[in-house]
């Protein structure tokens, strides 16, 4: 049996509880100051759930809403939501070392354990010159979106264009979902009434992507000078699995939803601009959305779940198993049929521990989401399965795209709808470490074989 101080020992000694601790503070404070009358425009204290739901949603980048972000929350409110919405995108570690950078605080090697488990970097050495790198580039491409954006928000909506772009800069390019453009008439409408203009959707994607790819890819990217034969593997399989999901995504919604009452009324080149910016944003995980998603074929949303289940890179703003997971099943997948016993790509062998991580990353994924699903359907079982199913993914996967039904869901469905944003934001991997003993056994057993198929 094992004695309470050497269970809080080992909890101690880990990073990643570390991490989980500061992102749950986080969370209460910002729900503290949402829940505030200050915050809302009612003047009104706001409800307990629907403040942590908020915070959460924030923290997490997800974008999932019970009311109209521009109409319920004041100027402070939606400060305070946005100052979440920034801290979820770069990560409590990174967050917290660009404040003791600032502060010029002495950043210790456990700081550094923590910073390098968070980023999920093989090496301690030069992580904190990544943060410092991650800091310059959120600033830069933030304001770049700010900057390209005011032009069209304030030529339809006057100066309160400025912070709608600012607002939907940081929140696009932390891929979190949330915006300010609802009106009395279209208050859950997202990017609705901006689908057939060119430049809000094509500088929001940008951003998506930026921040789908990961700040290390980016890293990668620059310190390379755009020279492909340098880039790191990981780089590579992150800019091809991008590049061949959003593609391939683009063109299926277009076929798909073609003749769909979401594109009701569009030309061609307007349904072609939609069908980019839907799977963009269901494959970054962004969650903004140009078209009323309850309007999307059947098709289109079982492919908009897959999409975002499968979600962007690691180490960025945006959810999912993560593109280079679902590459490796794949590539799992083929060796497997050739009957090969590893993992070989672009002339390097990538470890089997990687293949068996990303199993077991996609398989506590979908027991995640159906365990949510199982829940919400018999709390709230008068809303239809296929719903439930969508919101729940989007929720693991931090997305943010909805069917519109958090306004209408229970407290105990919201809750839910909390652990699964909770769980998506910091991996499952992550959460086990905190709770699971590393494998140190260097012992080998017998082989055996298993028929299988």
């Amino acid at each position: 049996m094992i004695d309470k101080p050497t269970v809080k020992k080992r909890l101690k000694m880990r990073p990643m509880l570390f991490v989980l601790l500061g992102f749950m503070i986080v969370m209460l404070v910002g729900a503290f100051l949402l829940a505030l009358p200050v915050s809302n425009t009612d003047g009104k204290w706001l409800p307990f759930t629907h403040a942590i739901f908020w915070a959460t949603n924030g923290v997490c980048g997800t974008g999932l809403v019970v009311s109209p972000t521009a109409l319920s929350f004041s100027g402070f409110g939606q400060a305070v939501l946005l100052i979440l919405i920034q801290f979820g995108g770069l990560g409590f570690m990174t967050f917290a070392t660009i404040i003791f950078i600032l502060i010029r605080k002495r950043i210790t090697l456990k700081d550094r354990i923590a910073i390098q488990e968070a980023l999920g970097q093989d090496q301690m050495k030069g992580v904190v010159r990544l943060v410092r790198n991650i800091a310059i580039m959120t600033v830069i491409i933030e304001l770049a979106g700010t900057i390209l954006l005011i032009p069209f928000f304030c030529a339809r909506n006057g100066a309160i264009g400025v912070w709608q772009a600012l607002f939907n800069s940081v929140s696009a390019f932390c891929n979190a979902g949330f915006d300010v453009c609802g009106t009395e008439t279209n208050p859950f409408g997202s990017l609705s009434d901006y689908n057939g203009n060119v430049g809000i959707l094509m500088v929001i994607s940008l951003l998506a992507i930026l921040g789908a790819f990961g700040f290390p890819v980016i890293n990668d990217i620059l310190k390379n000078k755009f020279r492909w034969r340098r880039y790191q593997l990981h780089t590579k399989i992150v800019l091809i699995m991008t590049a061949a999901i959003m593609v391939f995504g683009t063109f299926f919604f277009l076929a798909s939803e073609f003749n769909s009452r979401a594109f009701a009324g569009m030309n061609g080149g307007k349904k072609l601009l939609n069908s980019m910016f839907q799977s963009i944003m269901a494959s970054s995980t962004a969650g903004f959305s140009s078209v009323d998603q309850t309007l999307l074929s059947s098709t289109g949303k079982t492919f908009t779940c897959i999409m975002m289940f499968v979600g962007a890179s690691p180490c960025s703003t945006g959810g999912g198993i993560k593109t280079t997971t679902f590459a490796l099943l794949i590539l799992m997948g083929v060796s497997g049929l050739r009957g090969k016993d590893e993992l070989v790509v672009g002339k390097r062998t990538i470890n089997i521990k990687n293949g068996m991580r990303a199993v077991a990353v996609t398989l506590v994924a979908a027991a995640c989401v159906l365990t949510g699903v199982l829940i919400i359907t018999a709390t709230d079982p008068a809303v239809p399965t296929g719903y439930d199913f969508f919101e729940a993914i989007t929720a693991f996967t931090t997305t943010g795209l909805s069917m519109g039904l958090s306004p209408t869901y229970s407290d105990a469905a919201l809750y839910v709808l909390t652990v699964l944003m909770i769980i998506g934001r910091l991996g499952p991997l992550s959460i086990g470490m905190i709770f699971t003993k590393r494998d140190t056994c260097t012992i080998k057993y017998p082989t055996a074989n298993i028929m299988i198929g």
